[in-house]
Formats: C-alpha cells, structure tokens, sequence
C-alpha cells in the first residue's frame, strides 16, 4: 500500500500527465516517488487505446527481519515499543550513538524511513 506522500506524488504525475503536456512534467514527481520506495513504470502503448499512459506503481517490498543482525532485531523490536534511542540505550546497556546507528542501519536495510513505519512494518508481519 501507498503512503499518504507517495499517492500525493502519484497524483501530480497524473495531473501532468492528464492536462495534456508532455510526459516529461510528470517526471519529477514520477522521481519523487521512485525515491520514496516505490517502483515506478509508465506504459505509453496505452495511450492509443484509452486516451492516457497508465502508471505502475508497486511498493517496493521491504527486506525481511532476518536480514538484521541480532542487535539490530533487538533495537527494532525496542523501535516499534516506542522506546527512545535514550531508552533503548538503557536497556541495553550500550550508548544512545550506538543506538542511533542501528536505528539508521535498520531503517536502511528495511526500506522505511522512520520509527512510526518499523512499527508498522513489524505489527504487518506479525499478523
């Protein structure tokens, strides 16, 4: 599913794309959400038959929690309990440093780009 960001960037590509310029407005905001995680694909051959090229976006799919080290499933489950870097630090007897950087490597390696999305992730794959 979409994020909130992510349909808002699909609906300017749209808009650029339905107003009758060419496809290449609808390209920076095409970019915008390739950035943001989603593969993107415009397929033009559509145009001769409905009028419009038809966009593909598909959520890149995250990579699996088996792909974080130990630490880091431990700081990420910490994550989605809402517990602060601080908090986490405590915990687990190591520095807030140490913590920020598992948070960036786990945030990285899943694809997601806050705390709020690997707490979602993670109650996703627990269902």
């Amino acid at each position: 599913m979409l994020t909130d960001q992510e349909k808002a960037h699909l609906r300017a590509a749209l808009d650029a794309l339905g107003s009758g310029d060419t496809p290449t407005h609808a390209v920076g905001a095409l970019a915008q959400l390739a950035e943001a995680g989603t593969d993107v694909s415009v397929d033009f051959t559509t145009q001769d038959i409905i009028g419009a090229p038809v966009i593909i976006a598909n959520r890149r799919a995250p990579i699996a929690p088996a792909a974080l080290t130990p630490r880091q499933q431990i700081v990420c489950d910490h994550l989605a309990r809402g517990m602060s870097n601080k908090a986490i630090a405590a915990k687990l007897s190591i520095s807030p440093a140490t913590v920020k950087d598992h948070v960036h490597a786990i945030l990285d390696r899943l694809g997601l780009q806050s705390r709020a999305e690997v707490a979602s992730y993670l109650h996703r794959l627990k269902r």
